[in-house]
């Protein structure tokens, strides 16, 4: 293992630790976990839209709006999203009667993660990844005194981290070299913060896995879809995704 491999390890470990201990909620509902383990150095910036492939599992309209920021030195990757779904980001954009509304939300996430395997001239590549976000209301804004905060869920907020691998593969075609990649996972979902007079569940662990396919255009441009599909709590929900980004380097 190199030098560069043992600091990206040593930060894959302490983001992870990090990251057990934040008030998050991983991935944004209804948006696919993109984790092409395919990169190189570089900065890019994208823009992402999911829509889920079930409207009847009571999770209400997740078609989601998602935008952020990937940038990688060497084997480490990093990618930093803020999202919301489409009524959310309706609200925000045009507040009835100039109120928000104290339920209206934004989720901030980020995914670490670490190749260490492939890239370069070899079509294959392995990484290592793990992530975190966390929802942000309205009324976390709004200087409300606490009494009427624990009456919308307080300080409680719901954990999740995801740890996966995601194995990939640069197809040799003759005009575009898109890469194919698979990742599957392990969700781990904590409520924190618990409600005084309310009983929390333990720690939950569902298995999802996603696929993907991501097409470099002229090392500039890249387009990208996705399909996340697993357990969440009691039943399988499923999403798939479409995006774009333009930057400099960050694909191979």
């Amino acid at each position: 293992m190199t030098r560069m491999h043992r600091a990206g390890m040593a930060v894959m470990i302490g983001a992870l630790a990090a990251g057990a201990a934040a008030t998050a909620q991983a991935q944004i509902q209804g948006m696919p976990l993109f984790t092409n383990p395919r990169y190189a150095t570089g900065f890019r910036l994208h823009a992402d839209l999911g829509l889920p492939t079930d409207t009847k599992v009571g999770l209400g309209d997740y078609t989601v709006l998602q935008g952020g920021v990937t940038f990688a030195l060497g084997p480490v990757g990093i990618g930093a999203n803020v999202g919301a779904t489409r009524n959310d980001f309706s609200a925000i954009q045009k507040p009835s009667g100039g109120n928000l509304g104290t339920e209206s939300k934004v989720t901030a996430s980020a995914l670490l993660q670490l190749r260490v395997y492939g890239g370069g001239l070899s079509p294959f590549s392995l990484s290592l990844f793990g992530g975190a976000s966390m929802d942000v209301k309205a009324y976390d804004f709004a200087g409300l005194p606490d009494s009427i905060k624990n009456q919308l869920g307080g300080s409680s907020k719901v954990v999740t981290i995801p740890v996966g691998v995601a194995l990939g593969i640069k197809l040799p075609l003759v005009i575009v070299n898109p890469n194919l990649w698979v990742a599957p996972r392990l969700n781990l979902t904590k409520i924190i913060n618990c409600p005084s007079g309310v009983t929390c569940p333990d720690t939950d662990t569902k298995f999802r896995w996603a696929i993907g396919l991501d097409v470099p255009i002229l090392r500039v441009l890249s387009v990208r879809a996705a399909y996340d599909s697993g357990k969440l709590g009691n039943q399988t929900v499923s999403s798939f995704g479409v995006g774009a980004s333009i930057g400099l380097g960050g694909m191979r």
